[in-house]
């Protein structure tokens, strides 16, 4: 059987083919073909003897869209392409001579399934549509943009059985199994750049949709990065202008080309809490639905909104005013149990009762690594490092005192490097020895491992100086109370064969706590 091109015109779709497509996957599917012709080479359209389709009844439905639309159509949706955006001025230019060429004389490449017999081309409709694998969802989340994945059309993250818009009556959404109990193996390593943990995210952010506004810019500040893909697509343009990346962006590129780049930043310049570690937190370290959390230090959403979601009670103490204020645009009308405060952390007993308190949970300022406000109580606004440490030992106690006994504290913490030495501050130990001295000593410590979007352009800078790019951080777990009494206060948390299953699976795939 050999390929054959024909005008599109000769070929018949085959009304009777079981396999249909959504509307958003044609649009996908369209625009996959638009931006990439040359898979239509690779995947022709298998027809009859009398044209017929029996294999990529789709794609051809799909070609005969593009034919039909106008070219000022044509264009402006091409531009708007991940992929189209990622090609050369060159490489744009001739796609687009492409398709107004194709447009004038619309063809498709085919095979003829000639040799088959009538029962042989119904189980071929069949089994060209039948799919035996699936995906591997590490290797995908670790070796593809999930950006593309999804303009691609792939459905790595959900299946076609799962509700996007339901809520059940507890309050815990049902986006993607959200409402389900999550498998996270409960090992000293949590790796966020597993295909289960990208997938779960991906669904908490669409929930949350706060993408900390009220901090632009704060962390991510160098252009290479927040421009990312601009920086590597323009390389040889600045070469022959001789200018660098900075200026060549302030003079040569427009706001509404820079406006998309620094979208493709998930989170706009911001640092953003993990919301899957949020949820695992709250059932691993809370004895039952309905306990009341809280945090002294409660930035975003992230934390209060997935705590709300999975319905328990949570209050948040946050020095802004104008976080606040988007904290409770965010949370307004979904009525959950979440309030937020504004005031400085170290108040927290002001709002709070004494000993009334189920979790906390906290995720401080590193220090001087994001400066949030010019305020001069922020302990990201100190002028030294014991500045910012006395003020955290003053809201962690004061905290712990609205702490029950017999409950876990959570903090978030990583080390972070002195600006002018580049030596590390003992950030994780002092955090440490301030809860110990409190009365709440460390009892769980583990790594969380961070996926790295722009770790390949901070290393290469990092090393001039020697500097290793740091990918992790560190969830400290202490208890205030008896651990005796721990079985008596936390349930036991039974786990599935599905459960010990995936668990073993992480075993075997050569994750160890033994560091």
């Amino acid at each position: 059987m050999k390929t054959e091109i024909v005008k599109l015109s000769q070929i018949k779709a085959n009304e009777a083919n079981p396999r249909q497509i959504k509307d958003d996957k044609f649009v996908k599917l369209v625009n996959s073909i638009l931006v990439f012709p040359k898979m239509l080479e690779l995947r022709p359209i298998v027809v009859n003897d009398t044209f017929v389709s029996l294999g990529g009844n789709m794609r051809y439905r799909a070609l005969s869209f593009i034919a039909q639309m106008p070219i000022d159509e044509l264009k402006p949706r091409l531009a708007d392409l991940q992929d189209f955006d990622k090609k050369t001025a060159a490489e744009q230019n001739a796609l687009v001579e492409y398709w107004e060429r194709w447009q004038d004389d619309p063809t498709a490449p085919i095979i003829k399934a000639s040799e088959l017999s009538d029962d042989e081309q119904q189980e071929f409709i069949i089994k060209d549509n039948v799919g035996f694998g699936e995906w591997d969802y590490e290797i995908l989340a670790n070796e593809w943009d999930a950006g593309d994945l999804e303009e691609w059309g792939v459905d790595v993250w959900q299946d076609d059985s799962q509700d996007d818009d339901k809520t059940g009556d507890s309050g815990a959404a049902k986006n993607g199994s959200l409402a389900d109990r999550f498998i996270i193996p409960p090992f000293s390593i949590l790796d966020t750049r597993k295909g289960y943990w990208q997938a779960r995210k991906k669904l908490w952010r669409e929930i949350i949709g706060d993408m900390g506004e009220s901090r632009n810019d704060t962390l991510i500040t160098a252009y290479e990065i927040k421009y990312k893909d601009l920086y590597q697509r323009t390389r040889e343009h600045r070469e022959s202008l001789g200018v660098g990346f900075k200026e060549y962006v302030e003079k040569y590129v427009p706001a509404d080309v820079l406006e998309k780049e620094a979208g493709k930043v998930l989170s706009a310049g911001v640092s953003l809490f993990d919301p899957v570690l949020s949820e695992i937190i709250c059932r691993w370290f809370t004895p039952a639905p309905g306990a009341k959390i809280f945090d002294c230090c409660a930035g975003d959403t992230q934390k209060g909104l997935v705590f709300g979601q999975c319905g328990y009670e949570f209050t948040g103490i946050e020095l802004r005013q104008e976080q606040v204020d988007i904290n409770n645009r965010v949370i307004a009308d979904r009525g959950l149990p979440v309030r937020y405060i504004c005031d400085d952390g170290q108040n927290v007993a002001n709002h709070i009762e004494a000993a009334s308190q189920d979790l906390f949970f906290c995720c401080p300022p590193y220090y001087d690594l994001e400066v949030y406000s010019d305020m001069t109580n922020d302990a990201s606004n100190q002028a030294s490092y014991g500045d910012f440490l006395a003020i955290l030992a003053n809201a962690f106690k004061n905290s712990l005192a609205c702490l029950k006994d017999d409950r876990f504290a959570v903090v978030v913490v990583g080390d972070v490097r002195d600006k002018k030495t580049g030596f590390y501050h003992n950030f994780v130990d002092d955090v440490k020895r301030i809860f110990a001295d409190n009365g709440a000593a460390l009892y769980n410590e583990l790594i969380l491992i961070e996926t790295g979007a722009s770790t390949a352009l901070r290393a290469s800078r990092y090393m001039e100086s020697r500097k290793v790019a740091k990918m992790h951080q560190n969830v400290l777990v202490f208890y205030k109370g008896n651990p005796k009494n721990i079985g008596k206060t936390f349930p036991k948390i039974e786990f599935s064969p599905e459960d010990l299953a995936v668990f073993s699976q992480e075993i075997e795939g050569g994750d160890s706590d033994e560091m």
